[in-house]
């Protein structure tokens, strides 16, 4: 059985063991690095839920997901961040569920939208994207802090008048 939770502060240890996880398993998957991550300091990890709400995903006391979302200047627009399912969850229903929880959170903001970026080399993350509703904006471009590595934004809208 798959929870999934939005972090509060004194959970965390649970969002920094869970994002170096992810970070060690999955390293060309996202712009941060392992190495950049690890030496950070709790205050840095109670400065990245203040910008905004991370959800993990639970089995029993174990994490086997996470997910963020960061408003936009306007709010009008969350992006989903840092998503990362458990190797061994992988076909559970985990990443349904992770975006669920970002869709709704963004939703109950009065957001009109959610956007996310995908690298060209994850295709499995593009078709997971796409099957849950996610579309092509026409935005391409180099990452900016690992320019080796394009990127493309797809967005869900949330409201039919958006």
């Amino acid at each position: 059985m798959i929870s999934v939770r939005q972090v509060v502060e004194g959970e965390l240890a649970a969002l920094r063991e869970v994002r170096l996880r992810a970070l060690a398993a999955d390293p060309a998957a996202f712009g941060s690095t392992l190495d950049g991550e690890r030496t950070r300091s709790m205050a840095f990890w109670r400065e990245r839920l203040a910008r905004g709400p991370w959800f993990v995903a639970w089995a029993e006391q174990e994490t086997v997901g996470v997910v963020s979302a960061v408003p936009t200047p306007t709010r009008a627009e969350y992006r989903l961040e840092a998503m990362w399912v458990d190797q061994a969850w992988r076909g559970e229903g985990v990443a349904e569920v992770l975006v669920d929880a970002v869709l709704a959170w963004s939703r109950s903001r009065g957001a009109s939208s959610v956007a996310l970026w995908v690298f060209d080399g994850n295709p499995a993350a593009r078709r997971f994207y796409e099957r849950v509703g996610f579309r092509p904006v026409g935005l391409r471009e180099p990452h900016p802090e690992k320019a080796e590595q394009v990127r493309e934004c797809l967005r869900i809208q949330l409201r039919s008048d958006a």
